[in-house]
């Protein structure tokens, strides 16, 4: 999203766009902006909106009108599932299907380990099904063509999220105000700079140090450093995105849902959840956890099992290949440990009361930090062997020390941020980057997932 023509195409349209009367004129400019700036980002992107976003009107039209009763909404559900696993897991697929089509003398230019997964359509179908299953619980009334097309097609939110529901979206579509909202186009215009710094500044050359890392064979404890440094890159660079993204969209008076709040420094595994990614934590939440849970809500062994299912979806979201899995499995697993703790807790008031306090605090925030980063290896290493290093003693030393330094800094730069006035903020973050930028500019990594 750092390039010159998503910032040619925002400002283009942010301008046609306030000068545009009509609010209900205004959606089709976004349609038309979101569309051009799909087609430039490659050419199947426009038509592939086109026939999910369709698919989804149409279906939930029709599940309007048969009520949560009905057959459609599974169906829908089902096929853009299908859709997106098509598409994620065509790599396992490939070999498969090319014999498949040579046998039967089908399609044969056709590299199928060639076709590439389209930007975004991970986000697209999650907001899709989230849109559809709304629809069947009665939270929303079926949408309008422009106002999904909005919702699924909006260029500044389109590649990496944030997930957006429909509700929050569509009644800020509607609304009839026309007025320009200066403080919030302000705000937004900072909240860019700042997004831009910490990609640039910080989670490139977090990212520079990693891969220069990982060039060489290292000890097991700078191995946990490259892990912790892995960790971080991947919080400023999607948080960096985030930013852009919320910001580039306020320009327009859209209010977007925050996705990070410090998530490194939550207490136990389940505020980490809260803090992290949280368009999608609550997305597994409201479609998949919940759900589960509600087969038979007294059984004990589902506080076990539901959290460990629905963080393994949550991991093969992000990848086909078993480290994924086996990374959100991990985070299900440290999930349904702190419920039971939870329970412990609850019983056991002397330890509720140390777990509450200034030590006890720290402590937690402390060992959340460390699992999290421990298991980010999984996450990183598709053949899954650094992660199995993470548990060796050397390994978790170096981890422990490192998470206290780290964590400590970024207490610091928190309370340092809470100090400084948004407008310097803002003034540091646009001027900084020109100073540090030395031709280091990757892409987003979540835009891979």
């Amino acid at each position: 999203m750092v390039n010159i023509r998503f910032f040619v195409i925002l400002a283009i349209s942010f301008m046609l766009y306030w000068l545009i009367p009509s609010r209900a004129l205004r959606k089709y400019l976004l349609i038309v902006s979101s569309f051009v700036w799909l087609g430039l980002s490659d050419p199947w992107l426009p038509a592939m909106v086109l026939v999910l976003t369709g698919f989804a009107y149409l279906a939930g039209r029709a599940i309007g009108k048969t009520g949560a009763r009905g057959w459609i909404h599974p169906l829908s559900v089902v096929a853009l599932l299908c859709f997106l696993g098509g598409f994620k897991y065509l790599g396992w697929l490939a070999p498969i299907l090319r014999q498949a089509l040579d046998a039967l003398r089908l399609f044969p230019a056709v590299r199928l380990e060639e076709i590439l997964l389209p930007l975004g359509i991970s986000y697209i179908v999650f907001k899709l099904i989230s849109y559809l299953t709304d629809v069947k619980w009665g939270l929303i009334k079926p949408g309008s063509l422009p106002d999904l097309l909005v919702y699924s097609s909006l260029f500044t939110i389109f590649t990496a999220g944030p997930i957006e529901r429909f509700e929050r979206l569509e009644p800020q579509l509607e609304d009839k105000s026309i007025a320009f909202p200066k403080d919030q186009v302000i705000s937004s215009i900072q909240r860019i700079c700042f997004g831009i710094f910490k990609k640039l500044v910080i989670a490139d050359w977090i990212g520079y140090a990693v891969d220069l890392a990982g060039r060489h064979q290292v000890n097991d404890g700078v191995a946990a450093i490259y892990v912790l440094l892995y960790g971080l890159q991947l919080y400023f660079d999607f948080s960096a995105y985030s930013d852009i993204a919320i910001g580039s969209s306020g320009l327009f008076g859209i209010r977007i849902m925050e996705n990070f709040a410090n998530p490194y420094l939550a207490p136990n595994i389940s505020q980490f959840w809260r803090r992290w990614h949280i368009s999608l934590s609550d997305w597994i939440r409201d479609y998949v956890f919940f759900p589960l849970s509600r087969i038979s809500p007294k059984a004990i062994w589902l506080k076990l099992v539901v959290p460990v299912i629905a963080m393994s979806l949550c991991g093969v979201w992000h990848g086909s290949t078993l480290n994924f899995a086996l990374w959100g499995a991990l985070h299900g697993l440290g999930l349904a440990i702190y419920q039971f703790y939870g329970d412990y807790k609850r019983k056991h008031k002397s330890v509720g009361r140390f777990a509450r306090s200034r030590i006890g605090n720290m402590l937690s925030i402390l060992i959340t930090f460390v699992y999290v980063s421990l298991i980010w290896a999984f996450f990183k290493d598709q053949d899954m062997w650094l992660g199995l290093r993470m548990i060796k003693p050397l390994a978790l030393a170096s981890m422990v020390f490192s998470s206290a330094i780290v964590l400590s800094a970024l207490a610091f730069i928190q309370y340092l941020l809470s100090k400084i006035e948004q407008k310097y903020l803002s003034l540091y973050a646009a001027v900084l980057p020109v100073l540090f930028y030395c031709g280091i500019n990757t892409g987003f990594i979540y835009a891979a997932f």
